[in-house]
């Protein structure tokens, strides 16, 4: 196959092009140009200089996708007859050149130029260094940072314009000023400010339009993302940042993370996504929060945590990006544990529980270990066969409160066998107590609130004065609950 050679022309008039790029263009056996209504076709006409375009496969495209790969196909069965130029307005953002670029064995070269972004960055009177240049169809799924400057080419349809704004919209307010450039036909730049909500609202798009959206500073937006999250936590680190903030550390901190994640755990039993996020967003302030902490000590980083927990997931889940098979939640779970028991050369069951973390609460890490010894069948067969054994430490705690010696140890015997009766009904102990704790506190307000209104004082009742108040609000709202 022959030679390729893709020249930058830019959208202005012959005035635009490199000496280099008009010898190529005279010298070339066959010239190709994007479009016809290029400012060059006329140029070339004059000199009697014949060329072929890509016109006709616009119509006959269904879109975007389907044109670079049909003009891709035709210039390289172009090149089998003989040596190729092909003259676009800017080889670094031109979807077909893209396309060219994944074709095997052809053989390409490029001439520099005066490009169709350089025009518009002349336009708007901006230097290359201090804005992002991407081309819109990479866009659509790209990642946003609204604290540089960005310049979208190839904003070549409505539909690509839309995906853009919507993407963006998931920063900027949909009012954000943005500069729309387009390239006629006369070679001329036509600039127009508009908001970004009618960015797909145009009544033409080609590969010459462009879209400039400036930097907008964090503290002029009213949406955030994680990078502005860790910003935010720098700045109140920082030497002249808040006193408060500066004087805490990992241990100072852990109370604030359990509490958060309960208070999550809260909104989502109550059903209540306003919260929801709202909570999590205060447990993941928690995350952020320790790894700063970490950074200026010189521990690590937040990109040391994202690192560790990505790794993580795709190591664990190699029947994701791997070649391991797993149907099943429960063949998951088996091939996850195996994983971990590899890495931490966990021989044994009982290794496998002196391995669940003491930082968890007593009954989280009383229900792992006796799901551990489950596995190997050291279980009851029901949750009812387990209420027998908490029927038999409660008895044991009863005859240490009559003999009158600590009764700590059987406590915690008694603690254990109700965590194993939550598992075996398949109930989380923590969240069942916390919902036991909420439903005592909103009983207890009724019954404090009835005492008022017959113009008493709880202070001044007796505990079987109480007691009436007490299973009078139970008779009120009859339950299994006890």
């Amino acid at each position: 196959m022959h030679t390729i050679t893709i020249a930058t022309v830019s959208t202005g008039n012959v005035s635009l092009l490199t000496a280099q790029t008009i010898e190529a263009l005279r010298a070339a056996q066959t010239r190709v140009l994007r479009t016809g209504r290029h400012a060059l076709a006329a140029w070339l006409t004059q000199n009697a200089l014949p060329f072929e375009t890509l016109d006709s496969l616009y119509e006959q495209s269904e879109d975007f996708d389907a044109f670079n790969a049909s003009a891709a196909k035709r210039l390289l069965a172009l090149a089998q007859a003989g040596d190729v130029l092909y003259a676009v307005p800017d080889a670094a953002m031109d979807a077909t050149v893209t396309e060219l670029k994944r074709a095997a064995g052809v053989s390409l070269a490029f001439l520099p130029g005066v490009s169709h972004t350089d025009r518009c960055l002349a336009a708007l009177g901006l230097p290359v260094g201090s804005l992002r240049l991407c081309s819109a169809e990479a866009f659509r799924e790209s990642r946003v940072n609204p604290g540089e400057g960005l310049l979208l080419c190839e904003l070549h349809s409505r539909e690509c314009a839309g995906d853009c704004k919507l993407n963006l919209m998931h920063l900027l307010a949909d009012d954000t000023s943005v500069t729309l450039l387009t390239g006629k036909e006369d070679g001329t730049l036509e600039k127009v400010e508009i908001p970004l909500f009618e960015l797909d609202r145009r009544t033409a798009y080609d590969h010459l339009t462009a879209c400039y959206i400036p930097p907008v500073p964090m503290e002029a937006r009213k949406r955030f993302d994680m990078d502005d999250l860790v910003a935010v936590m720098k700045r109140l680190r920082a030497p002249d940042g808040c006193p408060w903030d500066k004087e805490q550390s990992h241990e100072s901190l852990l109370t604030n993370l359990l509490e958060e994640s309960y208070e999550f755990i809260g909104a989502v039993r109550d059903g209540d996504t306003a919260h929801m996020y709202d909570e999590l967003g205060d447990v993941l302030l928690q995350v952020v929060f320790h790894a700063e902490i970490a950074r200026q000590h010189g521990d690590f980083d937040i990109g040391d945590v994202t690192t560790a927990i990505t790794g993580k997931m795709i190591e664990r889940h190699p029947h994701i990006f791997g070649s391991v098979r797993a149907d099943t939640s429960a063949q998951v779970l088996e091939n996850w544990d195996a994983i971990k028991r590899k890495q931490r050369g966990i021989r044994s069951v009982s290794e496998s529980m002196r391995d669940v973390s003491t930082g968890l609460s007593a009954s989280m890490r009383a229900e792992k270990v006796q799901h551990k010894a489950a596995k190997v069948g050291f279980d009851f067969p029901d949750a009812l066969s387990a209420l027998g054994k908490v029927h038999e430490e409660a008895e044991e705690v009863r005859d240490c409160l009559v003999r009158q010696v600590d009764p700590e140890m059987e406590l915690g015997d008694l603690f254990f066998s109700a965590v194993n009766v939550c598992r075996l009904c398949g109930k989380n102990p923590d969240i069942a107590l916390h919902t036991s704790t909420d439903k005592f506190v909103d009983r207890f307000t009724k019954m404090e609130n009835s005492v008022r209104k017959a113009g008493k004082s709880i202070e001044a009742l007796t505990l079987s004065e109480m007691d009436v108040y007490w299973e009078a609000e139970k008779q009120e709202k009859p339950s299994v609950e006890g």
